[in-house]
């Protein structure tokens, strides 16, 4: 136990020195080196970069309504338009020789999973349609990058007194393609699964083509196709998940709803697999937009500025604690 104490004590003295004493600047997240992945007192003890999303539609009561310089709800064009408050948002990282890890912690009282199943005693009924996710655009590259650039008006036009917009999600042609990376709760089964995707000036669209996930259905019976024996409490997924072993399937993710709170946590190998992937090299700093649904499928909020994550290089870490901290 004392030694265990030691070394988490050793752990919070890296993450306090690289955010303090290096005098480094508070407005990024600070990915720490380990040499395997992080285990839960590690993210119990990293420093969080708290930022607020905000802009969007939630499923919460009497947040829909729209201000009057609005044209399309509630967009990253505009990221303005409701008057649903801000989340609260908390962001994590960590990194091995391997891999990146990353955690968002947000405040979410509604839970969604979208169409899922519970078995009630006697039959499986549906959820509510909604789904709760978040998904992660790296702006690598993109000069000028913000998420709300990535969000353009493919349309305007006015009918009377009233204003109409066509809108997709897009990047403009000098930035390329950006890596995407998307959770929701309901793909693939309780804890959710990440998908690889991308976003470019044509559009967003997965890094291998091809629908991944299906409808959680038997075709000829009201019930779910894949579903753990029936019993009370019972629940199945919304969606399951087709995907071949590469192409889609290198960004994982799983989630847990604890006490009206998302607690996601994304990895991926520091170089993937696809051209599109953004490598991530130690000592670099990362711009990426942060978006979240709150079981709806596009009016999501988003945090206004780029979090910058730094992957924090070992020579910036104090000798004493780079040989002493867990996994350091």
């Amino acid at each position: 136990m004392l030694a265990r104490v030691f070394l988490l004590s050793a752990f919070c003295a890296a993450v306090l020195w690289a955010t303090a004493a290096c005098r480094s600047p508070v407005d990024r997240v600070f990915a720490l080196p380990l040499v395997r992945p992080p285990v839960e007192a590690e993210w119990e003890a990293a420093v969080p970069l708290r930022v607020q999303a905000a802009g969007g539609r939630t499923t919460r009561a009497n947040e829909a309504s729209v201000d009057a310089d609005t044209v399309h709800k509630a967009t990253a064009s505009c990221h303005h338009g409701t008057q649903a408050p801000p989340v609260d948002l908390e962001v994590r990282a960590f990194y091995t020789p391997e891999r990146v890890y990353l955690r968002l912690t947000w405040s979410d009282p509604t839970l969604h999973r979208g169409p899922g199943w519970i078995w009630d005693g006697s039959s499986w009924r549906r959820g509510p349609s909604g789904q709760d996710g978040v998904a992660i655009l790296w702006g690598a590259g993109a000069e000028g990058f913000t998420c709300a650039r990535a969000c353009h008006l493919a349309d305007f036009r006015m009918a009377g007194v009233r204003a109409f917009a066509d809108y997709r999600m897009s990047t403009p042609e000098a930035w390329g393609r950006l890596d995407l990376w998307e959770w929701k709760a309901g793909w693939g089964g309780l804890a959710g699964v990440a998908d690889d995707l991308s976003l470019g000036p044509e559009g967003r669209g997965p890094d291998v083509p091809g629908e991944r996930f299906m409808e959680n259905r038997a075709p000829d019976a009201d019930g779910p196709l894949l579903a753990p024996d029936p019993e009370p409490g019972a629940e199945a997924p919304a969606f399951v998940d087709r995907a071949s072993p590469s192409g889609r399937t290198e960004v994982e993710a799983e989630g847990r709803w604890v006490a009206g709170r998302w607690i996601v946590t994304f990895s991926r190998d520091l170089r993937g697999t696809d051209p599109g992937d953004v490598v991530l090299e130690p000592g670099a700093v990362y711009p990426v937009g942060i978006a979240l649904l709150d079981g709806v499928s596009e009016d999501h909020t988003a945090v206004a500025e780029p979090v910058r994550i730094w992957l924090v290089p070992r020579k910036r870490l104090l000798p004493e604690v780079g040989t002493a901290g867990p996994g350091l």
